[in-house]
């Protein structure tokens, strides 16, 4: 597993509540949220999924959110409209997303982006096509201050930083992202707010109550 070295006196704040969480993913109209765990981020958008005062729509890649609300372990949430994207209908899924964020302050969570690469793992440009969408949908949130919880899965790698776990792809990233790294520390969430360099600007304890993980 993963472990993250944190730096020296980073600024730590307990967050019982989430709000100080949102504070930062309000800061910029995309958060890239970067896991080891696959089940901590399914714990994680959950409880942010409960916390939100926005619609949210959850575009599920990975299923395994979606497989926890089949099964009763998690329980459906009226806030959130979730879309399983296939590779014959994504597109037309993106394009709602587009005008939804476009009129609509709104909470998009992109889980994962993983998951989407596999999707069209076939296609020779799909990291140009995935990098073009998220930012694409980046650029239409701003019109109504909604904002992207993109995540991911990830490793280290050398001297390369985080990268996408199994494929080694890198992270989608921009002036205009937040970084946020996660781990399970005790009975914690601790987010790791990353600044230049990587380097941790903020560290942000949530309370992990959850028989998952």
């Amino acid at each position: 597993m993963t472990r993250f070295v944190l730096d020296k006196n980073p600024k730590l704040f307990s967050d019982d509540t989430l709000s100080e969480i949102i504070k930062i993913f309000e800061l910029n109209p995309l958060n890239s949220i970067m896991f080891s765990n696959p089940i901590l981020k399914t714990v994680f958008l959950n409880k942010i999924t409960q916390v939100s005062n926005y619609p949210i729509y959850y575009l599920d890649y990975d299923l395994l959110y979606s497989g926890y609300l089949t099964s009763n372990i998690i329980p459906k949430n009226n806030k959130v409209v979730l879309f399983q994207p296939t590779e014959n209908d994504f597109l037309e899924i993106l394009k709602k997303i587009l005008n939804i964020v476009s009129k609509e302050k709104s909470i998009i969570i992109i889980d994962s982006l993983n998951g989407f690469f596999n999707l069209i793992n076939e296609n020779k440009d799909a990291g140009r096509m995935v990098n073009s969408y998220i930012m694409l949908l980046s650029t239409i949130s701003r019109m109504s201050d909604s904002l992207i919880l993109m995540t991911s899965l990830v490793r280290e790698k050398n001297d390369e930083g985080y990268v996408l776990s199994i494929t080694g792809r890198h992270l989608i990233d921009s002036k205009n992202t937040t970084k946020i790294l996660t781990e399970k520390t005790n009975s914690n969430i601790l987010a790791k707010v990353l600044g230049k360099k990587n380097k941790t600007e903020k560290l942000i304890k949530i309370p992990l109550i959850s028989d998952l993980i």
